[in-house]
């Protein structure tokens, strides 16, 4: 039986493991401290192969049993379709089923940026002599993509505080994500024949543009995600903005950068968007660290 003791792994479960009969594990079960419910994109899946994943590399302070629900490639504004999540809604706020979660894990906004970015990044206004940035960013539609992001966090905090919910003002922890480099480094993914991406890559493709004015591009467009997800957050957020038991947990910076000459493997990143084996252990000291001083008090 588990007992406490400080950096513990977390011990995940899947919507699949709760139609196994007699055998099926509870969400909820008693010999775990914590019970977390987890929903978001490719950084909380098994995701790109091989490697590990966000949640995987959890270090608690107590025995946590997370029920993930989170799927390679999910955006935020399909994890806030809460018609379409029939998961999201059952779990956490289906009368009569829904279970009494200590805590939300969420990952999501990468995505989103990532699948936009040929109409985020604008490469055919390139000239040697422009090096700002934001002269090749559509700023419109990123601040439309950014809103309805922002929009779809609000929609899962007021399900998480719906009224059928007994997971009302419990805290829920987001993440920041990192710079990817631009490269031709595609992803496989568990169950996937073929390789996905590259993402950001393609956007500049064809484009005489400079492999540093790239990584400013990207990096200016990741800071604003970043940025627009802090202000969600409960304590430090935007007057306005904050969201009521959102902590988001900032983890810019905490990523050696990729080489974007090399195609695989290159410091903390495993293709053009995931990190590898010691880059989600990085994030996840970071996002470790804060769930646990919340949690505790």
């Amino acid at each position: 039986m588990p007992t406490d003791q400080p950096s513990l792994r977390v011990d995940i479960i899947y919507p699949a493991n709760l139609k196994e009969g007699d055998a099926q594990p509870s969400p909820t079960d008693p010999n775990y401290a914590w019970h977390f419910l987890a929903e978001g994109d490719s950084w909380f899946t098994i995701g790109a192969v091989p490697s590990s994943n966000l949640l995987f590399e959890l270090r608690l302070a107590k025995w946590t049993r997370v029920l993930s629900l989170a799927y390679p490639g999910d955006t935020i504004a399909h994890i806030s379709d809460l018609a379409a999540n029939k998961d999201l809604k059952a779990f956490l706020a289906k009368r009569n089923f829904n279970y009494p979660f200590d805590a939300l894990l969420l990952s999501g906004g990468g995505n989103d940026v990532i699948d936009a970015a040929r109409d985020l990044i604008d490469v055919s206004a390139y000239k040697p002599s422009k090096r700002n940035p934001d002269t090749y960013i559509n700023q419109p539609k990123l601040a439309d993509l950014l809103q309805t992001i922002q929009d779809g966090y609000a929609a899962i905090i007021a399900l998480r505080d719906a009224d059928n919910s007994q997971s009302k003002g419990r805290p829920a922890f987001v993440h920041t994500y990192d710079y990817p480099t631009p490269r031709d480094a595609p992803a496989r993914f568990v169950g996937t024949f073929k390789l996905l991406g590259p993402w950001l890559y393609k956007a500049f493709k064809g484009s005489t543009m400079d492999v540093q004015l790239q990584q400013l591009i990207v990096n200016r467009i990741m800071d604003a995600l970043a940025d627009s997800l802090l202000e969600l957050d409960c304590q430090r957020g935007k007057p306005g903005k904050q969201l009521p038991a959102l902590y988001v947990v900032d983890t810019r910076n905490t990523l050696v950068m990729a080489n974007p000459g090399e195609v695989g493997n290159s410091n903390d990143w495993l293709n053009e968007i995931h990190p590898n084996l010691d880059g989600y252990r990085k994030i996840a000291d970071r996002l470790s660290a804060r769930i646990n001083e919340v949690m505790l008090g």
